[in-house]
């Protein structure tokens, strides 16, 4: 008898592994209180997986499988039983891709036979195909979206880009018009399954972060698609355009809102993928949305394999600073940070501008630590794993990683937030003043880190004219600006 071991992140009836169980090999799957608390997670990334992990068992057991579900302490409590009931000869799993995890399965290997199994289903690429792709330095995105787009033969016509470019990103790039309107996301209403699994967060994980209810993500295969249908069908067209537009009354906009089903495999990438292709939304839309799954998901990955162990420590920057408490509450009088992080208390999410060019900008030009931030990330977002946290927030936010992910820090003045969204006519802070008492605070600041890296950056091709500017304004100007950027860090926690 053989025991086939499947992580709460891996919910996927395409797993290689099954090909390989027989009548008597039993399923495995651990509902582990100690691992749910390796971090402070938001209770509602707790009730997806666990309510997830035990629909899929249901789903097992269906279709014939033997499943021997535990909901214990700990992994080895769980085990310590599982092996005295079957004792097993062999434990089968699908490879790991974080860390932390790895290393604990490893640990388990010492003392059981490990057998592991592919992870295509929750990528294109393996584990080492993925770190092939991107061996040759310097890692690019472009570059590893065009050779995915070819190697999978996705949105091509006789070899060429469909539309003649590979990205169509300049032309989703919109800043949202007055009186916008977005058709309306599907929500799916907690089943008895949920619903004590909701009892049991509430009980036993006061103290997490993040309201509880209303909780409305997709916990089974069958709520996915239908979520992935509704979204290729009525929203994917207006996702393109408006990809990076934030506004107040429309959080979700366009935005596909599938990532958390993606990453624990009720969806897979190519599903998801396919189902884009096969949509009528225009081409534009439906390539920034492949561009997503097939090159950015893909490269965080890539990254994240190839650069760890280690990663997770970078701080090309030296930044030390804290986290201030509004990114735990919302109370701050910058409406943007307000609004970006309202979402994420309520429902542990918001889309990807408000991550990047919000609070990604607020922590690399308030100077917070960058691990402090990644493990805001991790530990907030109902779609975060290390995998995807640790590349994206401290390569491509932070540029803690010195310019190993991508090419330029994305940092931004007030006036790209004013563009880009509505935030700013409810602030108290004028995103068009400068050294001003009503100030945006990220005006002086951003020209306070070009301040600090020209040397740095001056040679960046992307970053020159920038640093041109700066270098051309008058030393008085300069020293008032960067004494508003000092008086700005000393009352971060004030704003």
């Amino acid at each position: 008898m053989r025991s086939f071991w499947i992580f709460g992140n891996q919910l996927s009836h395409e797993l290689e592994l099954f090909s390989h169980i027989e009548d008597d090999d039993v399923i495995v799957m651990i509902e582990a209180t100690s691992r749910a608390m390796w971090r402070k997670y938001h209770k509602q990334k707790l009730v997806l997986i666990f309510s997830a992990m035990r629909h899929f068992a249901d789903e097992l057991r269906d279709k014939g499988y033997m499943v021997d579900y535990h909901e214990a302490d700990s992994f080895q409590d769980a085990w310590d039983d599982h092996f005295t009931r079957y004792e097993p000869e062999e434990i089968h799993y699908t490879a790991i891709t974080d860390a932390a995890m790895e290393k604990k399965l490893h640990q388990f290997g010492k003392k059981h036979k490990l057998v592991e199994h592919l992870d295509v289903p929750f990528f294109y690429l393996t584990k080492q195909e993925a770190v092939d792709a991107i061996r040759d330095a310097p890692w690019r995105m472009d570059r590893f979206y065009r050779q995915m787009r070819k190697r999978f033969e996705v949105l091509l016509e006789d070899g060429k880009p469909r539309g003649g470019k590979w990205s169509f990103d300049a032309d989703n790039r919109q800043p949202p018009k007055d009186g916008l309107t977005f058709p309306a996301p599907i929500h799916f209403r907690p089943d008895a399954i949920t619903k004590d699994v909701i009892e049991k967060v509430e009980r036993d994980f006061t103290d997490h972060p993040g309201d509880i209810t209303p909780f409305v993500w997709p916990v089974t295969r069958s709520e996915a698609r239908r979520a992935l249908k509704r979204f290729v069908k009525e929203r994917l067209e207006m996702f393109g355009p408006y990809q990076d537009a934030m506004l107040t009354d429309n959080q979700d906009m366009s935005h596909s809102l599938l990532s958390s089903s993606i990453n624990i495999g009720l969806l897979t990438p190519d599903v998801v993928v396919q189902a884009a292709l096969e949509s009528d939304a225009p081409l534009a839309s439906v390539e920034g949305f492949v561009r997503q799954i097939l090159g950015w998901r893909e490269y965080m990955r890539a990254v994240y394999v190839a650069s760890m162990p280690g990663y997770e420590s970078v701080n090309t920057f030296k930044h030390e600073r804290d986290l201030p408490h509004y990114f735990w509450d919302a109370e701050t009088d910058m409406n943007c940070i307000h609004q970006s992080v309202k979402p994420v208390i309520e429902k542990a999410h918001n889309h990807h501008i408000q991550r990047l060019m919000v609070l990604g900008n607020f922590a690399t030009l308030f100077e917070v630590s960058p691990q402090q931030t990644s493990d805001w990330f991790n530990e907030m977002y109902i779609d975060a794993y290390d995998w995807v946290v640790l590349p994206n927030v401290l390569g491509m936010a932070l540029h803690a990683d010195g310019g190993k992910l991508a090419t330029k820090p994305y940092i931004a003045s007030g006036k790209y937030i004013d563009r880009m969204s509505d935030y700013c006519k409810g602030c108290k802070y004028n995103p068009k003043h400068t050294t001003e008492d009503d100030a945006c605070p990220f005006n002086a600041l951003y020209w306070n880190f070009i301040d600090k890296h020209e040397e740095r950056f001056e040679k960046n091709q992307r970053m020159k004219m920038m640093i041109r500017n700066w270098q051309g304004r008058d030393d008085a100007v300069k020293a008032d600006i960067l004494a508003k950027a000092r008086q700005t860090l000393d009352d971060t926690d004030s704003l």
